[in-house]
């Protein structure tokens, strides 16, 4: 089995996994992310570790920004390995169109009801999204 299938199948259940934990308890286990940084041993190529960058301006944006949780910087960081610079790029612009689609729809259904929006906002779902499109178009 080719390297690259491997290592796609591999995170795809991992990032299942994290995304019903992220779901329900709002954390993202560390070994997670470790093992899907050591998936990056299945398809070795070092220019990917230029999506560090990546993971270094996301974790700037975190710091700065305090909106962003430490589980999901270590999952992009895990990622941007993985993925190289634009491929981390792109996996973060679809990670934040599906969200920004899932919760404008959202809200609106909300409003709708009278009702109000949690403030804690599961992430990993969206990189989950963010990555199959990614993966899978570029």
């Amino acid at each position: 089995m080719n390297g690259s299938i491997m290592q796609f199948a591999a995170i795809i259940t991992l990032l299942g996994i994290d995304s019903v934990i992220d779901i329900k308890t709002r954390e993202i286990p560390d070994w997670i992310s470790g093992a899907i940084a050591l998936t990056a041993f299945l398809n070795i190529d070092v220019r990917s570790s230029w999506g560090l960058i990546v993971a270094v301006v996301f974790f700037t944006v975190a710091l700065f920004t305090g909106k962003i949780g430490g589980g999901d910087v270590k999952l992009i960081a895990a990622l941007s390995v993985v993925c190289g610079l634009w491929g981390s790029f792109a996996l973060l612009l679809f990670a934040q169109i599906a969200m920004l689609i899932f919760y404008g729809i959202r809200f609106v259904i909300l409003k709708l009801r009278g009702k109000t929006a949690d403030k804690a906002l599961p992430f990993v779902p969206f990189i989950f999204i963010g990555y199959l499109c990614s993966t899978l178009i570029f």
